[in-house]
């Protein structure tokens, strides 16, 4: 019963005609934090918040600004290989992207103002640069045969006590009606009228009182392909200080920009096996998002050395404040038998909010074996129940009431996660280092929607040094299993409207060229 009112409030969001970022799984997306960095921190599986001294550590712990021991400009380009597969009753599915991402760039300035100097103010530094956060490019392929219910099935099921006059706040389900796959149950409803006594769609029929019966007995086929791209970056500036060679110390000033594009192409057909239908043969839903934010955070960390070998260190990570805008619009083409009704396009809906991410923190540990070798450790905690939507507008009391009530879903629907990172070096020679680094990252979602699985990596790399250049080899696995849920209507018994089992895998190369000056 829990499961299916979130899915019903799922479902409501949608309805709504709300952009996807305003339901809870794209405003994860807005607060997943997942650098691929340098290729040595992602070796490492970027366990490096104790390490410093790497691009990539300074925005997981500032304070490793401070560890540098000279200037260095560095940059990383990337091979992204994302690969999803899907069984949906029982049929199986894969489909690919290939993407280019650059990963980072930046410089790092030292300054030491005595080079003799051991005790209290060793040296400055700061830095500028870029460095991305998160990939969003993606290509997902569902498809299967003979499926006992339809997306119109939810069309319906949300149409529920509306007027067509209402459904212009609901442009989904407004561009269903305009293309006459659902239609209400009494006559003579007109958009001005009285409110229907409900609908049915195009692939049911109605029985001898009136009532809606589903009318294919051999089902549906349905093919659905999701197409997702862009990423989230962050412009930062960063300043640290190295006191005795002990205590380090930095913060850290980032902007986050985010840009979103994601397009699903829903497609059923009747299958052939049903003989004697005549209604509709087919139809394509498209249904399209874009999404740009803009954020601001602050990041400050502390690393400190009790002894030569050890480095500990501790890292918070602000709130992201997020000004987001979208657009998003519908598209449907009917067909019924072999001759095209033509296409019904909504009007392109504007959206703009503020969003707030979870804070973070994050702490570390890492045992350095002079120059031969080292192990990292790094834990942090994601308070993700804390994020929060809110209009831009105080002046709308429907606004804050609706935003308030969104809130307090996100409530339900995540809890605090925890992740765990390990990297190791060995240093078989002075001028090569062999590394390798795993990470766990627990599920966010609450006990009772456990729709994804933990995100594993496992990563591998080398490095080559050279006087004041060096090079770095980084290979990465991410790997994730989830639930997808295509539709839900409360009228169609689970066993007819299963979700469909993803499997997500990323493979990641990146090659990061350094020099220290």
């Amino acid at each position: 019963m829990i499961m299916k009112k979130l899915i019903l409030t799922l479902s409501i969001f949608s309805a709504a005609g709300l952009t996807m970022a305003q339901a809870p799984d794209d405003a994860l997306r807005l607060s997943l934090n997942r650098p691929i960095g340098t290729a040595r921190s992602l070796s490492l599986s970027n366990a490096v918040g104790a390490l410093g001294g790497d691009y990539t550590s300074i925005g997981i712990n500032p304070a490793g600004v401070a560890v540098y021991r000279s200037s260095e400009f560095t940059f990383t380009p990337s091979l992204t290989i994302n690969n999803t597969n899907s069984n949906y009753y029982g049929y199986s599915a894969d489909d690919d992207k290939i993407s280019f991402p650059l990963q980072q760039i930046g410089f790092v300035g030292t300054y030491r103002p005595m080079r003799e100097v051991t005790s209290g103010l060793v040296s400055s530094h700061f830095s500028i640069g870029y460095q991305r956060t998160a990939d969003f490019n993606r290509r997902s392929f569902i498809q299967a045969y003979k499926v006992p219910s339809s997306l119109l099935d939810e069309i319906v099921y949300q149409a529920e006590g509306l007027s067509p006059n209402e459904m212009y706040s609901f442009p989904r389900i407004r561009v269903m009606y305009d293309s006459y796959l659902i239609d209400p149950l009494n006559e003579d409803v007109y958009d001005d009228h009285d409110l229907p006594t409900g609908y049915y769609h195009a692939f049911e029929e109605l029985d001898e009182n009136g009532q809606p019966i589903w009318g294919l007995p051999e089902g549906l086929n349905q093919k659905r392909l999701i197409t997702e791209s862009g990423s989230a970056g962050e412009f930062h500036i960063a300043g640290g200080l190295n006191f005795s060679n002990k205590v380090y110390i930095g913060g850290l000033i980032g902007i986050a920009v985010e840009n979103y594009k994601r397009t699903i192409s829903h497609v059923e057909v009747v299958n052939t096996a049903n003989n004697n239908w005549n209604y509709l043969f087919n139809y394509e839903l498209n249904d399209h998002l874009t999404s740009s934010s803009v954020g601001v955070n602050l990041k400050v960390g502390v690393i400190y050395k009790p002894v030569d070998p050890v480095r500990l260190g501790f890292s918070f990570h602000s709130p992201t404040l997020y000004s987001v805008d979208e657009e998003a619009y519908y598209k449907v083409t009917p067909q019924s038998g072999y001759t095209e009704e033509g296409s019904f396009r909504s009007d392109i809906q504007e959206y703009s909010y503020n969003f707030r991410t979870p804070y973070k923190a994050n702490a570390s540990a890492a045992f350095v074996i002079s120059n031969k070798g080292l192990v990292s450790v790094d834990y942090e905690f994601t308070d993700y129940d804390a994020m929060r939507f809110k209009d831009r507008s105080t002046s709308s009391a429907d606004n804050t009431s609706y935003y308030n009530d969104l809130n307090n879903d996100l409530k339900k629907f995540f809890k605090p996660s925890h992740s765990v990172r390990l990297g190791a070096e060995f240093r078989p020679a002075e001028v090569i280092s062999l590394r390798g680094g795993f990470s766990w990252t627990q599920n966010p979602y609450s006990s009772y929607l456990q729709n994804k699985t933990e995100l594993m990596t496992y990563s591998f790399g080398v490095g080559y040094r050279m006087n004041n250049m060096y090079i770095d080899l980084g290979y990465m696995l991410r790997d994730q299993d989830y639930d997808y849920s295509l539709y839900y209507s409360g009228f169609v018994a689970d066993e007819y409207q299963k979700m469909a089992k993803m499997k997500n895998k990323d493979h990641i190369v990146a090659v990061t060229l350094g020099w220290r000056f």
